[in-house]
């Protein structure tokens, strides 16, 4: 398995077991999302409410993951990969709907940082937008960025001389 774990069509299709199966494990929430039920609320009074799915804290990869975006695109805007820093619209499940209705697979990845090939587990769910549900993991993203990655980088450009390049991807293979 590891010698396809590199190519796209696994990789697609390993995205898309992830939303799947995410889609199955909150089956049972969609009566409670579409239907009202009244409940007793903690002042004492009843009142009809209808659950929605609530925020999901992920860390950059798994955000890219959920959304279905491009590595290096935003999963809450729509700004270029280039320039994350300008003001832009907001993702929402309606545009990316229309997005992948008008333009092929290639276009969606490099234009508007879309896997088109994916269907979100949100999309099985209704009052869950994917864009609006993503809260970023900050203490994970600090450590990662200063320790982690960093390190990680060292590493590889130390095998890489070590080692050269073919030999580096079967170890870190190995290690992941």
């Amino acid at each position: 398995m590891k010698e396809h774990s590199r190519m796209a069509v696994f990789c697609l299709f390993k995205c898309q077991l992830f939303h799947t199966s995410l889609s199955g494990i909150l089956k049972s929430l969609k009566p409670g999302m579409s239907k009202p039920e009244v409940i007793c609320f903690c002042d004492g009074h009843f009142q009809c409410a209808i659950y929605g799915l609530g925020p999901y804290i992920a860390d950059y990869k798994e955000q890219v993951l959920l959304s279905c975006i491009v590595h290096n695109w935003c999963p809450k805007c729509l700004s270029e990969h280039c320039d994350l820093d300008k003001e832009s619209l907001s993702h929402f499940q309606e545009h990316t709907e229309a997005l992948v209705e008008e333009f092929g697979p290639d276009v969606l990845w490099d234009k508007y940082g879309i896997v088109g090939q994916l269907v979100p587990f949100t999309n099985d769910f209704c009052r869950a937008e994917i864009h609006r549900l993503l809260l970023p993991d900050l203490l994970h993203q600090i450590i990662k960025g200063s320790f982690k990655d960093h390190l990680v980088d060292w590493v590889r450009q130390y095998l890489n001389e070590t080692y050269g390049l073919t030999r580096v991807n079967a170890i870190l293979d190995d290690i992941d």
